[in-house]
């Protein structure tokens, strides 16, 4: 009977051993370690920067903390040195030539060169060439091993981003890969070189990805002074006060605004927001669909919207009302026009719906038979399908929906079909299919990098990616208007000089506020930080780097995470150089630096009580089994 409670209760032993084992990965970094930790919720499905245009997670997130750009454009409007140390434009605005700081290493040793950005490019324009720079850039040539040129066939005024912002690969590892778009890495850090500060360490699919500090990482005066960074994916977004008011995270990414009440004012957060707004709410309409096709019914539709009750309520104050064009004038005055300002400021709700119903009349759309809803002279009732995009502000775009649904109702426009859709599925019915019953489709345009290019891009013709073009048709409404609009938003990006760019999209918006194929409905704040200040120090958002698509400000770009300082480290007795060293640094030691233990999310009050419990069980267990031994008769 001993033996058999002998071995049960070394089999329990033994199986609460194994538990503990798999929830250690789980605890925290050592006090020693310096890792900041950021909420994200958006996972990548890649590592392969080949697919950072379909990726959105892997290209505003990810991206930066797998490889370096050749110079960075932060918020702020500067732009400095990274890989490149210099630059110029030169031919009139038509070669633009990069030139490498001599440092720069791969994490493997290899000398990063001129070579590696040829290469890359290379790759891009053989499987993810960017739409955008479609018959604008030729060629990317290296010189020599330390100068790369860009040729384009006209000046660009996104040079720095769609140029500057290559983030580079190192050739010697791609040129042996047989399939570029298979090459995958994201659950095998070993694979990652890097030319950046920190490398890809450990994971668990899904939930978490560390990065650690390269101790050889070739440009020492931006060396960090953290020693990793840890993104964890948090899929429910409300967990992001909590997480940051017990400490488990250091930042959340994209912070949502409806949130910021559980944080503003809390002990130890600081909140950052980007400048703008600028992220987009619209509402694309179908104009290839009766009557939508006309200018006239979208301008009614724009005026019956109140669009100061969505910003100031369903926004909750953090949005600014849209205005009958792309760009924020409130925010950029720079480009304000004052006939494209909203037609329903200064008019009550009553004298807004009256002029929207004037308007419906004077075109003979009218309620025939009484039952609400208009038809046309020929019998086309205005009746439609409306499709919304879900993430992100979920909740907010669903209560947004449902109130231009009753404003459409209150001027003879029925919604016979609603349908919230996720992302992919509602790009592929709002942008990408071929057929599209739609009439109405919300959805939202993160903040882009510059504050006019959401109306320059989305009116180029052909269309670029995911434009409103390709949404609402409009170019096959009113093909001349349309053309005269693109052909202004390619001489806008042919500007080299700012004050021109800016006169050709004021005089895009003077001609957009009266065809309205796509209704801002509000700007408002994306990338909101939310961080806190009694771990690390030295938070400067406003350095986040400008990237080619999407949004500005997260965490793991350079410059962010290289300034970062934990709190009571002591500062260096001397600062850096201002300009970098005409030596190479020296030659990284021969054994290679300790490795980290994976860093995850960390470790509950229960899993503590449970690993001290084993440890007690273990401890009896030996103590039981020496005692037995001490029993046991000689023979």
């Amino acid at each position: 009977m001993n033996k058999v409670v002998t071995k049960c209760f070394i089999a329990f032993s033994l199986a609460l051993m194994i538990f503990a084992a798999s929830i250690l990965p789980y605890a925290r970094a050592s006090p020693e370690q310096n890792v900041l930790r950021i909420a994200i919720t958006c996972p990548p499905s890649t590592f392969n920067l080949l697919h950072s245009i379909r990726d959105v997670c892997l290209a505003g997130t990810f991206a930066y903390l797998l490889s370096e750009p050749l110079i960075l454009h932060l918020v702020n409007g500067s732009v400095i040195p990274w890989v490149a140390k210099s630059w110029e434009i030169l031919d009139n605005g038509t070669r633009y030539v990069f030139h490498i700081d001599e440092r720069a290493k791969w994490s493997d040793g290899t000398p990063l060169t001129a070579y590696d950005v040829e290469f890359t490019w290379s790759l891009r324009m053989k499987y993810a060439f960017p739409s955008s720079l479609q018959g604008i850039l030729s060629d990317v040539k290296a010189v020599d091993k330390y100068t790369v040129v860009f040729v384009t066939t006209q000046p660009w005024a996104r040079w720095s981003l769609d140029f500057g912002g290559t983030l580079v690969l190192p050739k010697h590892v791609w040129e042996n890969v047989e399939d570029p778009l298979k090459y995958e890495f994201i659950d095998d850090p070993k694979k990652h070189v890097t030319s950046g500060a920190f490398i890809y360490d450990s994971f668990k699919p899904g939930e978490w990805w560390y990065f650690r500090k390269r101790p050889d990482y070739w440009k020492t005066e931006s060396m960090p002074k953290i020693d990793g960074v840890l993104l964890r994916n948090i899929a429910d977004v409300s967990l992001f006060p909590l997480l940051l008011q017990k400490g488990d995270v250091d930042i959340a990414d994209a912070y949502p605004f409806y949130l910021l009440p559980q944080v503003v004012g809390k002990p130890n957060i600081a909140i950052w927001f980007p400048p703008g707004p600028s992220a987009t709410e619209v509402l694309c309409i179908n104009t290839r669909l009766y009557p939508l096709n006309l200018k006239e019914v979208r301008q009614a539709i724009d005026l019956a919207i109140d669009k100061l009750e969505i910003a100031q309520f369903y926004f909750m104050g953090y949005g600014v009302p849209g205005n009958r064009c792309l760009v924020n004038m409130a925010a950029y005055p720079e480009f304000y026009v004052p006939e494209a300002a909203w037609l329903g400021w200064g008019k009550t709700k009553e004298e807004r719906i009256a002029e929207a119903r004037r308007i419906l009349d004077e075109l003979g759309i009218i309620d025939r038979d009484g039952d609400g809803v208009r038809e046309t002279p020929n019998g086309t009732r205005l009746s439609f399908k409306f499709i919304i995009q879900m993430v992100p502000i979920t909740a907010v775009r669903l209560r947004v929906s449902e109130a231009i649904i009753g404003y459409l109702k209150e001027i003879g426009i029925e919604i016979s079909h609603y349908q919230p859709l996720e992302v992919i599925e509602y790009f592929i019915q709002a942008f990408i299919s071929p057929q599209k019953d739609w009439g109405f489709a919300q959805g939202t345009y993160a903040e882009y990098p510059e504050p006019w290019y959401n109306q320059v891009f989305n009116y180029l013709l052909p269309s670029v990616g995911l434009s409103q073009v390709a949404a609402t048709g409009w170019d096959q409404t009113d093909p001349e208007v349309a053309e005269r609009v693109s052909e202004l938003c390619h001489r806008a990006l042919r500007r080299l000089n700012y004050a021109d760019l800016v006169e050709d999209v004021k005089e895009i918006i003077r001609i957009y506020k009266d065809h309205l194929p796509t209704i801002c409905l509000a700007f408002y704040p994306f990338w909101i930080l939310a961080y806190r200040t009694d771990v690390l120090t030295n938070w400067n958002p406003e350095h986040s780097t400008m990237t080619p698509a999407f949004g500005f400000p997260q965490p793991s770009r350079p410059l962010i995470t290289h300034e970062l300082i934990p709190i009571g480290l002591k500062p260096p007795t001397a600062p850096p150089a201002e300009q970098p060293p005409t030596a190479p640094p020296t030659t990284p030691p021969t054994a290679p630096p300790p490795e980290m233990p994976p860093i995850a999310p960390v470790i509950s009050i229960e899993q503590m009580i449970i690993i001290a419990i084993i440890v007690i069980i273990v401890i009896v267990a030996a103590s039981y089994m020496a005692i037995k031994v001490k029993r046991k008769p000689k023979t």
